[in-house]
Order: structure tokens, then C-alpha cells, then sequence
């Protein structure tokens, strides 16, 4: 993994300490055209284009549609420009929650309990959404701002109540509450998503230079 504040530095960067990588990822890359990119996947959420504004009246960092149509399509975008497939994208929490020591729990362990829930993701509520759809319901529920840092964070619930928050929360969450317990994103995506992307992929990187 590498990071810079341009992502063609940290394209460059890594091309040079590991030369034989053929694929670079770039999440949240689609705006950094510096960058040269042979396949773009743009991933749209449940609420699609929003209400269609630009940051910060609304949710978009570019107008629709863009200038560049991306090769794939997951989630649910509006009608993608020109031919390019969009295939549906299915979101679920993982069957295992795991602790700071990385001690792994079933999560319907947490059905029936007094659980507290946080989350500091872009739609709070869709977390507390999907545990409902575990079968869990919990007592106390906190939806922080995107990126909250957690120093100031303090629990409704008594720590001899579970708490319960996101895998990308858990970073910061566990400095000072390492009792947390995380629970990861699953994404699944139809089995022609991945023989597309293999055929894209295969069109620019060879196999025989890949081994």
C-alpha cells in the first residue's frame, strides 16, 4: 500500500521499489487524471446521483455524466453513458466481528444482548441497518461525522455492554477503546463482474508477463 498526496507519486514510488507488479489499485482515483488508468470502475451506492449537486450542495466531486466513461459499473448507478456494463453489487456484514487482540466472535453471538453500536461512515444508518439484519438491535446507537477522529468519544453504555462498530472505525476507535468489537463489509458482486474484469485485465497485462 502506498500513499501520497498525488497519486501518480504514489504510482511512481511504488513502480520503483516493486517493479514486477503489473496492476495498480487506485481507490478514489477516478478524478486524478494525472494518473494513466486502462479500467475504471465507478461504484455507486444505494442513493445513485443524490440530488445531483456537486460537493457540498450534494454528494458528487464531478458533474454527471463525466467526461471520461468508466469501463465497469457497480452498485447502482443511474443509466451509465455509452456500453459500458453495470452489474449489481450486494453489501452484508461479515458472519465475524473481531477484537483489538484480533480475537475473532460470531457475530449472532451478539443477538439478544445489550449491545451499543457506533459508526463514523458516510450513512451511519445503513450500518445500524445491516446489524438489524443480523438480528441485532442495539440499545444505544451513536452516528458520528465522516472521518471522526474518536478522542472525544465517549459510550452511552457501561463497558460491560458489547459495542459494536465498523471495520474502518475500529482504527481509530480502539486507541482508547480497545473492548470494541469490529465487524467488516462484505461485497459480493456477480461471478461475470470478475470474468470481465479478467478479460480487461488480460487485454493489458499479458499472463506472460505476469509470471
Amino acid at each position: 500500500v502506498f500513499v501520497a498526496a498525488r497519486r501518480l507519486e504514489a504510482a511512481r514510488a511504488l513502480r520503483r521499489q516493486y517493479p514486477q507488479v503489473d496492476v495498480i489499485v487506485s481507490d478514489d482515483g477516478l478524478q486524478h487524471l494525472a494518473l494513466a488508468r486502462d479500467v475504471e470502475l465507478c461504484v455507486f451506492n444505494d442513493e445513485g446521483l443524490g440530488n445531483g449537486f456537486l460537493l457540498p450542495a450534494g454528494p458528487l466531486r464531478e458533474p454527471w455524466p463525466r467526461p471520461v466513461t468508466a469501463t465497469l459499473y457497480a452498485g447502482r448507478p443511474p443509466e451509465p453513458p455509452g456500453q459500458a456494463p453495470a452489474f449489481a453489487l450486494q453489501r452484508q456484514l461479515a458472519a465475524l466481528a473481531r477484537n483489538s487482540r484480533g480475537e475473532s466472535r460470531p457475530l449472532a453471538d451478539f443477538a439478544g444482548l445489550t449491545v451499543e453500536a457506533v459508526a463514523a461512515v458516510a450513512r451511519p444508518e445503513s450500518f445500524f441497518a445491516m446489524l438489524a439484519a443480523r438480528g441485532i438491535a442495539p440499545a444505544a446507537t451513536q452516528a458520528l461525522p465522516d472521518h471522526y477522529d474518536f478522542e472525544s468519544f465517549s459510550r452511552n453504555l457501561g463497558k460491560d455492554n458489547p459495542l459494536i462498530c465498523t471495520e474502518k472505525d475500529a482504527v481509530k476507535l480502539w486507541h482508547n477503546h480497545p473492548e470494541a468489537w469490529a465487524v467488516p463489509l462484505e461485497l459480493q458482486l456477480p461471478p461475470a463482474f470478475w470474468e470481465l474484469l479478467d478479460a480487461k485485465l488480460a487485454a493489458v497485462c499479458p499472463r506472460d508477463r505476469a509470471a
